[in-house]
């Protein structure tokens, strides 16, 4: 588990093989009822396929904290997985969804989420730095 929260009534999370790195393993989203995933991105756990081409990470630097973020792309649908703390803010956790670049749903945590993004896991893992750089709603 890399990463998990509740939504309410259904749950955002990031699974990973026990043997996940940059060239063996899976890494894959899911989202929906707990035990029952509406989405699954990629929908094979399929080692074979190289994540890179659909999954992108990147770090936060705010003032008095940071995060970081993990964006998989299913064609024109980014999911961005994300969490963060700030100085005047707390923390931001959730799941954003953005269609052709554009932010359509912004879900938020509503419990304390289990993760471990971070940048060790992101060298580990091999994944590409985002050049989308995605700002966390509401931070205006």
């Amino acid at each position: 588990m890399i990463f998990s929260c509740s939504l309410g009534e259904k749950t955002v999370s990031v699974c990973a093989s026990n043997d996940f790195s940059a060239s063996s393993g899976y890494l894959q989203y899911r989202f929906g009822p707990l035990g029952m995933p509406e989405l699954t991105f990629p929908a094979v756990n399929d080692a074979s396929v190289p994540v890179v081409q659909f999954i992108q990470a990147r770090t936060l630097i705010f003032a008095g904290g940071g995060g970081g973020y993990l964006r998989f792309i299913n064609g024109e649908y980014h999911y961005i997985v994300y969490t963060a703390i700030g100085k005047g803010w707390g923390t931001k956790d959730g799941i954003a969804v953005e269609r052709s670049h554009q932010v359509i749903a912004n879900l938020k945590c509503q419990d304390v989420p289990v993760s471990k993004i971070s940048a060790e896991f992101f060298t580990r893992a091999g994944l590409s730095i985002d050049q989308n750089e995605f700002e966390i709603p509401g931070l205006d």
